[in-house]
């Protein structure tokens, strides 16, 4: 360092103003580098072998930031035979490495930071992963939200703009669910992964027997998906996650409101070490919003968790009852019905060491009971009676062979029977087994490729294969890919089901279909994320009921081919702990439109545009506020608006809550000639008791 001083007015400078000693020990203390005047270069990539520009070298007397090779130099600098450099970049975790200062180059490979925290998922993948690692579109929506409390399942549903809830009578009484344009037999509805399908008819798939409180969060898989699950995933497929009690706790809610509603629930949780016990009630009924509206649900759940080193094991009981006034819904009658569910599940896990064999085995029982009355006042004239059994077990095994290769495989047995009073007496039986493999040759590419054989009936089986891919750009931009095959059996409705007005047929194929997608995940910040997904969904034999001009009834037929394509887009940023901003957007458009002369009841039924803006943050101290803006239209009934508005008070233990749907008071049908509810107010207490 010695190099720029002269020895004229600099020498005289440190005559002046520093001692002797002063010279010496600078000069002591400039020695060592004056020995080590070569250089080091270091070179700085990513997982892939790319180089890292901007990225931080610090040494214990220097720092240096690579440059657009990703290199960095350190010259003149006190270098230890084994010098410890940290290296940091934006993006990526910070990483502390040793050098050997023998070498005259080096190469430190950075790993990708943790990108914007998103939810552990369940659904559409073989193990519990990170939702940004899923390379399909899948999208989380959270129930158990002490400051907003929900009604039902159906005012979390209508955040996904891709789902299309049509309610014939409101918060669960019956709702057909629609995913991409689907019907509402081609999705599957599961429960902690165990499918509650009906096999008597898709209407009564969301007929769920867990009261609203014991759900922790709804998971949606855009898409084909049963290559992991079965038949019926052709849309979609919903999964309700159960809550697992992290502590004890007890909690009442009642509340009134517009049409004689009343619900009232109770929440008990208790955790005691290794086990832990979560009991849920749910009551809810109303007058009805019109004339042979009114319902009356009742809910009930018991779930206990036990963990221990060797696994974990969980047992579920739960159960409904639903009598509701169908007026309208299948014809101009003013009918009646009740559905019941009782639905027992047992789940155990052997394994917990991520480098070792993992065993899964659940089980589960469900029965369903329908009694349908055609007129209300007059039952001698035309009632039904139906009772449904399915005893579903499976069994799946998992592998991670090495960081970047992992498998699963398993096989499934499902029974299906029905006792009706026009359906006859029937069952059936169906075994399959799958097969997964996953790959991740680089940190930023990921593979999966899978293909499960079901086998029913006189050995007839269906092949569903399955191929998703996603790579990451960079940290915080990731592009992903899709296709799949899936399909579905006809329900016994669909079937041999006949009234005065309907009539089923034996002779129906099962439907396929092959999906494919293509998308974008962007995280620009660490909270906010934006996707994107354009899809097509490819359908043969696709299941409708159908009538001619000159038709008295209804007839459940095959189409030949039908093409659906869409796109979606999803935004969502965090202004803060407590607030958040969202925007979904979907946009769907079939091959076809019906006949003329020739009325669809099912398939052509779903929205072209669907559009949320939501919103959720404070007001003033210990107010939330929550609301929702959706707009939709379909091929029959022009652009809808809908606003539903909720405010809670979160201080202390006894939390009042109020809440208003459709604010506009806007008139809009699910079914054509089926009217909705207009404004409704609802209002209640919460009481947190510990």
């Amino acid at each position: 360092m010695f190099d720029y001083l002269r020895y004229d007015e600099d020498i005289l400078l440190l005559d002046k103003y520093f001692s002797p000693y002063s010279i010496i020990s600078l000069f002591l203390f400039s020695f060592p580098v004056a020995l080590t005047g070569e250089c080091i270069k270091i070179l700085v990539q990513d997982p892939a072998g790319l180089p890292v520009p901007g990225a931080l070298v610090t040494t214990i007397s220097q720092q240096e930031k690579t440059n657009e090779n990703g290199r960095a130099q350190l010259c003149n600098v006190a270098l230890e035979k084994n010098q410890l450099v940290t290296v940091q970049a934006s993006g990526f975790q910070p990483i502390e490495k040793q050098i050997n200062t023998d070498s005259k180059e080096f190469i430190i490979r950075l790993f990708l930071s943790a990108r914007l925290e998103t939810p552990i998922v369940v659904t559409g993948t073989t193990e519990p992963q990170e939702l940004s690692e899923i390379n399909r579109n899948v999208v989380v929506l959270p129930i158990q939200n002490p400051e907003v409390p929900s009604w039902s399942f159906a005012d979390v549903l209508k955040y996904d703009t891709s789902i299309d809830l049509r309610e014939r009578g409101p918060e669960g009484s019956q709702a057909d669910l629609s995913i991409r344009g689907s019907t509402f037999g081609q999705v599957l509805v599961l429960v902690n992964g165990m499918r509650v399908n009906d096999s008597q008819s898709g209407h009564h798939n969301l007929d769920l027997p867990l009261p609203f409180e014991a759900v922790s969060q709804v998971e949606i898989l855009h898409g084909t998906g049963s290559t992991l699950y079965g038949s019926d995933a052709i849309g979609g497929a919903v999964n309700f996650v159960t809550k697992k009690p992290k502590a004890s706790e007890l909690k009442l809610m009642a509340g009134g409101g517009d049409f004689g509603w009343h619900r009232q629930a109770v929440v008990s949780g208790l955790k005691r070490d290794d086990w832990s016990q979560r009991t849920t009630f749910e009551r809810n009924s109303s007058s009805g919003f019109r004339p042979g509206r009114d319902y009356r649900n009742t809910s009930f759940s018991s779930e206990t968790f036990i963990d221990k080193n060797f696994g974990s094991t969980t047992v579920m009981l739960a159960g409904n009852q639903r009598p509701f006034g169908a007026n309208g819904f299948y014809g101009p009658w003013d009918s009646w019905e009740k559905t019941g569910s009782t639905f027992l599940a047992a789940s155990q896990t052997i394994g917990r060491d991520p480098s070792k064999i993992r065993h899964r085995m659940n089980f589960s029982y469900r029965r369903h009971t329908d009694n349908f009355v055609l007129f209300r006042h007059r039952p001698e004239i035309y009632e039904n009676l139906h009772t449904t059994n399915q005893f579903h077990a499976n069994y799946s095994i998992h592998d991670e062979v090495n960081p970047k290769v992992s498998w699963s495989a398993g096989g499934s047995l499902l029974s299906e029977d029905i006792d009706s009073t026009n359906l006859g007496l029937r069952n059936r039986e169906r075994v399959s087994a799958f097969f997964v493999l996953n790959l991740r040759p680089t940190e930023r590419l990921s593979l999966a490729f899978g293909v499960r054989e079901e086998v029913w009936e006189k050995w007839r089986g269906e092949t569903s294969p399955t191929v998703s891919l996603g790579y990451w750009l960079g940290r915080d931009f990731k592009i992903r890919g899709h296709a799949g095959h899936a399909y579905r059996i006809p329900t016994y409705t669909d079937l041999y089901y006949e009234d005065p007005v309907n009539k089923g047929n034996a002779e129906l194929l099962p439907e396929n279909a092959w999906n494919y997608e293509t998308g974008v995940d962007w995280y620009p910040a660490h909270d906010t994320s934006v996707s994107m997904t354009w899809f097509q969904r490819r359908e043969t034999n696709t299941i409708d009921w159908v009538r001619g001009v000159d038709d008295i009834k209804f007839r459940a037929r095959n189409f030949a081919e039908l093409t659906f394509n869409g796109a979606e887009i999803q935004f969502r940023k965090q202004l803060g702990t407590t607030s958040e901003i969202g925007f979904n957007y979907t946009s769907i458009k079939a091959s076809k439109t019906p006949t003329p002369g020739f009325t669809s009841l099912y398939v052509f039924n779903f929205p072209l545009n669907s559009i949320n803006f939501s919103y959720k943050g404070s007001l003033g101290k210990w107010i939330i506020f929550k609301t929702r803006l959706g707009a939709f239209n379909r091929s029959w009934q022009p652009a809808k608006i809908l606003w539903d508005a909720a405010l809670t008070y979160t201080n202390g233990r006894w939390r009042p809550f109020v809440q208003v749907s459709n604010l506009l008071n806007m008139y809009h049908e699910a079914f054509q000639g089926l009217s909705q509810p207009g404004r409704w107010l609802r209002c209640g207490l919460q009481l947190q008791i510990f």
